[in-house]
């Protein structure tokens, strides 16, 4: 008996050492090897350093073919010509080297000292992010509209939005982008392609971006003027999501406007999505007034600076009419509830 027990207990800790053992060949497996890729699949946005997934195809300014807002050159004029001290003679609107800032608004100096080398937290970005601008480009292609806010104007914006419904991201969410005024310390920003919305009478342009074809259904045929078209899905058609030109009012205003492409809807349902999971203060929801409809004019002061969602730059600015008549508030802010439950 005694010999059996001894017996017992040796094969106890055999089967004990063996399992020991496995869990530490198991961990080596797992853990990370020196070298080791970090693959991304290519949906994921920046956000204070770290990626989400998004579900929908975006292009960072790290990428290739993307668009990068830090950058002090200018992305389009000859390489031999595009740095800071010849960009500066050359176009007068360049007033700085950089074209974002800081969100300082409403933080302690203690705050600022340490964001202003960029160390901002996901936790402190949160609590000061807290609504979406959706503007139209009024120059029909990413490509062309980074090139004007980037070249010739020193804006920025952290997202476009192509026709063919790729997203560029072109900084990081915790910087402060320069394309709503008011709002710029608090808000994220979106150029949506289109060219934009003109009073009845006055739609030249459509003449020179529109053309129907056997189908009778519009397309957009992007003009020699504005160069390479940058859209990055090859021999993609691009097509507005209704037929005919949208006549609605905005500040006032009776606008015509073509609709902007499916493609871009099926994206920007899922950016917002992910923008009001994100940040919490983000309401996913856009201005409406004491009937439930949306608001077609700037927001007063004091409800802008309580306003926490999905806005138009037209909310923000009285000499703004984007994102236009055409655009689906509801098609987009309804989609975009539908994936956040």
């Amino acid at each position: 008996m005694p010999e059996n027990r001894l017996h017992f207990r040796l094969h106890r800790w055999l089967l004990v050492l063996v399992g020991l053992l496995q869990l530490a060949l198991l961990a080596g497996c797992t853990s990370t090897r020196p070298g080791t890729l970090l693959k991304r699949q290519g949906d994921e946005i920046v956000v204070a350093g770290q990626l989400f997934h998004t579900g929908t195809r975006v292009v960072t300014w790290m990428d290739p073919s993307g668009y990068d807002a830090y950058r002090s050159e200018r992305r389009f004029a000859p390489f031999d010509q595009s740095s800071w001290e010849t960009s500066k003679v050359a176009v007068a609107a360049l007033k700085t080297p950089n074209r974002y800032g800081l969100r300082k608004d409403g933080l302690t100096d203690a705050q600022v000292e340490r964001v202003r080398g960029g160390g901002w937290d996901l936790p402190l970005l949160r609590e000061k992010v807290d609504q979406f601008v959706l503007h139209f480009d009024a120059s029909g292609t990413s490509r062309q509209c980074f090139k004007i806010l980037h070249d010739h104007r020193c804006l920025s914006v952290h997202f476009m939005l192509d026709l063919d419904g790729t997203i560029y991201q072109t900084l990081d969410l915790k910087e402060r982008a320069w394309h709503a005024t008011t709002s710029n310390t608090r808000s994220i920003g979106i150029e949506i392609a289109n060219i934009g919305a003109f009073a009845p009478g006055q739609q030249r342009m459509f003449e020179d971006w529109y053309q129907r074809d056997d189908s009778g259904w519009p397309r957009v045929v992007i003009p020699a003027r504005s160069g390479e078209s940058g859209i990055l899905t090859p021999n993609f058609i691009a097509r507005p999501a209704r037929k005919e030109p949208v006549l609605g009012s905005v500040q006032g205003r009776q606008l015509q406007q073509y609709d902007f492409t499916p493609e871009q809807y099926a994206a920007l349902v899922k950016l917002t999505a992910t923008l009001c999971k994100v940040f919490p203060n983000l309401r996913c929801d856009y201005p409406k007034g004491p009937d439930g409809k949306l608001i077609t004019s700037k927001l007063p002061d004091d409800e802008l600076n309580k306003y926490q969602g999905v806005l138009g730059h037209y909310h923000v600015q009285t000499n703004k009419v984007d994102p236009g008549p055409a655009f689906q508030w509801e098609h987009v802010i309804g989609g975009a509830k539908k994936l956040l439950r």
